[in-house]
């Protein structure tokens, strides 16, 4: 007895809609990642220019603070 293999109409719209459905939240968490992605690269690059600063701040207030310690041991 040999079976014969159907495939009905509304299991392959079930299946079209499954695959379309699935492709769609693929695209979705790709665009979330690549927002993500962006945002994380700009905060990385926003905290090495807030350490730049503050290194640059410290050393000019480590001068100033030589140079009042100077001016105060002149006097």
């Amino acid at each position: 007895m040999k079976k014969k293999f159907t495939l009905h109409l509304d299991a392959i719209l079930v299946i079209a809609l499954l695959f379309a459905v699935s492709l769609g939240l693929n695209a979705y968490q790709y665009y979330q990642y690549k927002s993500l992605l962006n945002e994380n690269y700009r905060l990385q690059l926003q905290g090495l220019e807030d350490n730049l600063n503050l290194d640059s701040l410290r050393r000019a207030l480590e001068r100033e603070q030589q140079k009042a310690g100077q001016e105060k041991a002149d006097e």
